[in-house]
């Protein structure tokens, strides 16, 4: 092997580590934490919330007129139970904002598993000093008794 394929062969091998380097360093940061008096924040809460199993802390980011006429109401996810939720942008307007993000549900991980991803953009409201969702986002759906 000649001295000019050597360095090829080194520079090759250089750039292939870096970039695993920095594809190892993205895939294990954390989400990102939004702040809880934002709508984005507000959004994030309640997912986690919803994806933790506390209906009722989730249902406390809802605007009352969701759960209106309602009394006995169930926020419920009949999904697969790998649901992930990206937000990707926020658009305030006075008092009212929209908050787009991107939903991707997996079924069956592995090779053949399947999965759904589709874009949603939840409304809020402000409320006080903070924000609530004004009608339930997919996949979320609020029950009546």
């Amino acid at each position: 092997m000649d001295r000019h394929s050597r360095i090829v062969l080194i520079v090759i091998g250089t750039v292939t580590a870096i970039l695993v380097a920095v594809a190892i360093v993205l895939a294990v940061q954390p989400p990102p934490e939004y702040d809880p008096s934002t709508p984005a924040g507000t959004v994030q809460a309640f997912y986690q919330a919803f994806l933790d199993g506390d209906e009722a802390l989730a249902s406390t980011y809802l605007a009352d007129e969701v759960l209106a006429g309602c009394p006995g109401y169930r926020v419920e996810y009949h999904g697969p139970e790998n649901l992930r939720v990206v937000i990707d942008s926020t658009e305030i307007d006075g008092d009212t904002a929209r908050v787009s993000v991107t939903i991707t549900e997996t079924w069956d991980e592995g090779p053949f598993g399947s999965s759904n991803t589709y874009d949603e953009t939840i409304h809020m409201d402000r409320v006080g000093d903070g924000w609530l969702i004004a009608e339930p986002p997919r996949p979320v759906e609020v029950w009546c008794p």
